[in-house]
């Protein structure tokens, strides 16, 4: 039985998918980071960088970042698709690409989402959100050019690629000019968006009516 520590749209949104479609057995905990939880000491106990996602497992071991999660998951469950097996061809071109997603991606996210966390003046916060637009755009475009399947991202098919990549466009403005232009991205997510694993975790992540 696994833990996922999550927040609404945040990076728990790949791990769930995953969990989803390897058929894992866990159980949601929420952390309001609107609330502080991620700082609170009985969570830093748990991932001391007071990053979401957190993924409990086995003898209350606990790690974070999403890359981790899922290459952990990949070979906890290396009979399932979600990744390429130690020993597989196309190995090393999943994990370049994960991390390729975790650090380029991921991180551009959270620029774009939280400038006022890059910079202190009012003009300055200003530039680094309009520069993370820029560079959230060429990400994409990287990514157009990479995706080798159809309609997924690898030849072999469906894996935490597609889930990671999928959940990386829930967080651009501006939908319609991000899959306008981006033929591939675009058959990609509306495959993943159909999948039950990403459904279900969606739902999850859904925020709240008010």
């Amino acid at each position: 039985m696994f833990t996922l520590y999550w927040e609404y749209l945040a990076g728990s949104i790949v791990v769930q998918s995953v969990l989803e479609e390897i058929g894992a057995e866990y159980r949601l905990h929420y952390v309001d980071m609107g609330a502080d939880g991620h700082r609170t000491p009985d969570f830093l106990r748990l991932n001391p960088t007071g990053r979401i996602p957190a993924l409990g497992y086995a003898d209350g071991k606990t790690i974070g970042e999403t890359a981790a999660i899922v290459t952990l998951l990949g070979e906890m469950y290396s009979g399932s698709r979600v990744a390429p097996a130690p020993g597989d061809d196309n190995r090393g071109e999943f994990l370049y690409w994960l991390n390729v997603m975790t650090t380029s991606g991921y991180m551009t996210a959270a620029r774009l989402g939280h400038p006022e966390r890059y910079a202190n003046s009012s003009k300055a916060i200003e530039e680094v959100g309009a520069k993370a637009a820029i560079d959230y755009d060429a990400f994409f475009d990287v990514i157009e050019d990479a995706i080798a399947g159809d309609p997924y991202f690898m030849t072999r098919g469906l894996t935490a690629l597609d889930f990671y990549v999928t959940m990386l466009t829930e967080w651009h403005a501006n939908k319609q000019s991000l899959f306008g232009s981006r033929r591939k991205l675009s058959a990609l997510c509306e495959s993943v968006n159909e999948s039950r694993s990403y459904k279900a975790a969606m739902e999850t992540h859904a925020l709240p009516q008010t």
